[in-house]
């Protein structure tokens, strides 16, 4: 028997990912739950998108994922090669002009490193808004639309840090929406019965 994804297994895994993401603000476990979140919210998309069959909702999603990792790689990279170059060979020989250099080189590393996870960021909650707003579309669901535009407002706005809370905010609004999704059509119907002879 073939057991099709539908669209209440979206709603609930969906609606526990975006409660996850709520609460990356708990200290210490919020990574995690953060992971774990995306994760759920990614299945649940592709869920949606299995189900009403429309590909790009999972796939836009999917570049944003993407495209998050690829940025905390890059920005990772700078950010260590920033560390090592400050500490590397020749550190700490004494508190002359050669420390304040290495420092400027570690701040100007961490300050590239952090612009590249910004813009990274960007970039990849504008898919995300993209696949939120068919998936709005297709269901009828509006607040995963509004959901959709405060992660990607958030996003641009996380260089001044207005944009945490926007985030929190659009968390809230998607794990709403997905509660929203409508429990008809989740299956297809089964086929009519044959006629009688």
């Amino acid at each position: 028997m073939d057991v099709m994804p539908d669209l209440n297994q979206a709603r609930m895994i969906g609606g526990i990912g975006s409660i996850l993401l709520v609460l990356t603000i708990v200290p210490n476990v919020g990574p995690v739950l953060s992971i774990v979140g995306f994760i759920l919210v990614l299945l649940a998309l592709k869920y949606v998108s299995d189900t009403v069959q429309q590909p790009a909702i999972f796939q836009n999603a999917l570049y944003a994922v993407i495209i998050g990792i690829v940025g905390a790689v890059i920005a990772m990279v700078l950010g260590g090669a920033a560390l090592f170059a400050a500490v590397g060979p020749g550190f700490g020989g004494g508190f002359g002009d050669g420390v304040s250099g290495d420092f400027f080189s570690l701040l100007a590393g961490v300050v590239v490193a952090l612009v590249v996870v910004w813009i990274f960021a960007v970039v990849s909650a504008f898919f995300l808004r993209k696949s939120l707003y068919l998936t709005s579309d297709v269901l009828g669901v509006k607040l995963f639309r509004t959901g959709g535009l405060l992660l990607f407002l958030g996003a641009i706005l996380t260089i001044i840090l207005v944009g945490f809370i926007l985030s929190l905010v659009a968390y809230v609004l998607l794990a709403v929406a997905f509660f929203q999704i409508p429990q008809t059509g989740g299956q297809p119907p089964p086929p009519p019965p044959p006629p009688p002879p």
